[in-house]
């Protein structure tokens, strides 16, 4: 009898002490939290959204337009694209297949038809140059395009672009619809290096180049789902691109009336 007591009671010890070990010390979760992982980090800037930071890997991916106040993240399994504005907490949720249709940046009203796709080279890196005739561009919903428009130096409308796009890095479908998705490019593959738009006056603008594209190694905690948003129906009203061509139209109006 005593003995099938000191056998019970130490039973019972041993599975305290497994669930003990089994439970997070808050310095164990503090480990966890910091836990590096590695990652594809590319800085950009964009002629419309000021500096870009992409972070690239197997273990979620993020965006960062400090400018515009915009966090993107998505996140396996399912790779959910959660696009927020930081600054006025509201947001938009998007299956990756979705995100990678719907375009973060504004793109043409009609696709651009192809025009010729040349090998090319990146800082020493394979590369691809695509460039493609523009059926109708919109230069009116880009603040930017906007003023340029008005100005008798500049044209209205750009007439081709050119596509500087990455072939020396393969992504992983999740990761590349992402990509699709911030740069309005559905069926493209790589990561957009550059983009340029030529103009009828030869005037060429630089919209968006990359300043840098590293391996590096970040904090897992980088990566987890915005909280507290609120939904809203429009990634205009996300990105307040409304809001910014009504003040743009409002500073063109200035400039005229006081010509």
């Amino acid at each position: 009898m005593r003995r099938q007591k000191f056998y019970k009671h130490r039973s019972i010890l041993i599975a305290t002490a497994i669930a003990f070990m089994c439970v997070e010390s808050p310095v164990q979760a503090a480990q966890h939290l910091q836990k590096m992982i590695k990652v594809w980090k590319v800085e950009q800037t964009s002629q419309l959204e000021g500096k870009i930071t992409l972070y690239l890997s197997r273990a979620g991916v993020k965006m960062l337009c400090p400018g515009q106040h915009i966090v993107c993240v998505g996140l396996p399994p399912k790779w959910d694209v959660k696009v927020t504005n930081e600054k006025e907490r509201i947001g938009m949720v998007f299956t990756n297949d979705e995100w990678r249709f719907r375009a973060f940046r504004l793109v043409d009203k009609q696709k651009a038809k192809e025009k010729s796709r040349v090998p090319s080279m990146w800082r020493g890196k394979p590369a691809e140059l695509v460039v493609q005739t523009v059926a109708s561009s919109d230069p009116v919903k880009e603040q930017v395009e906007m003023i340029y428009r008005e100005s008798p130096s500049r044209s209205a409308e750009f007439k081709s672009e050119e596509l500087l796009l990455s072939r020396f890095i393969k992504f992983d479908p999740p990761v590349q619809n992402f990509l699709r998705g911030i740069y309005g490019m559905p069926n493209e593959t790589g990561l957009l290096l550059k983009r340029t738009r030529n103009y009828p006056n030869k005037r060429v603008d630089t919209t968006l180049d990359t300043i840098s594209f590293m391996e590096t190694s970040v904090p897992i905690s980088e990566f987890s789902y915005p909280t507290n948003f609120k939904c809203v129906k429009s990634l205009n009203e996300v990105t307040q691109r409304k809001k910014k061509t009504e003040q743009a139209v409002n500073m063109l109006e200035e400039m005229i009336l006081d010509k």
